[in-house]
């Protein structure tokens, strides 16, 4: 039987009680499938990277199990219909974890927790820009003039007369 990964996120405001319910619904689910666990993690209520239905966090969990195809359809059907799971994301893999999480053990760096929520995190500039400059009255000479470089004689004629000069004008030479 293939090897399946499942991560799904759930909602933030669920109790702990509620969490470990959904969890153990979802391991039973897949076990009446005939699929065998190989993992289950919880990695805990993590930020998200943008909102999901209003939220900005939401509680990660993983299982990895060994099921036939048919089960994982079923799996995700209860997970679409559930009002607990905000996303979650099944993909096929082609052997079992080496058991290390991919979540290092101190967890992700946890962005908010030095800035409050809603709190301006980029930086801003000191002061507003200058304002622009005046134009003088020689606003034609400020500008660089354009001149067309002749070729070396080491090119052929073909390229020298395919390179224009600042009118546009095909320069022969």
């Amino acid at each position: 039987m293939p090897i399946y990964e499942t991560v799904c996120i759930l909602h933030p405001e669920l109790s702990e009680a509620r969490v470990k319910d959904v969890i153990e619904g979802m391991q039973k689910t897949l076990e009446q499938g005939q699929a065998s666990l190989l993992q289950v993690e919880e990695w805990g209520l993590r930020n998200l990277a943008y909102d999901i239905q209003k939220q900005r966090r939401g509680y990660y969990v993983r299982l990895e199990y060994d099921s036939p195809p048919q089960t994982v359809k079923d799996f995700e059907r209860g997970l679409r219909l559930s009002e607990d799971a905000m996303r979650f994301l099944s993909v096929a893999r082609s052997a079992p974890s080496d058991g290390q999480s991919p979540i290092p053990p101190g967890g992700l760096t946890d962005r908010s927790a030095s800035h409050p929520p809603g709190a301006h995190t980029e930086p801003r500039p000191a002061e507003d820009p200058p304002a622009p400059s005046a134009p003088t009255e020689n606003a034609e000479s400020a500008e660089p003039e354009v001149q067309a470089e002749a070729p070396a004689e080491s090119e052929s004629t073909e390229t020298a007369e395919a390179q224009t000069d600042a009118e546009g004008e095909t320069s022969e030479g």
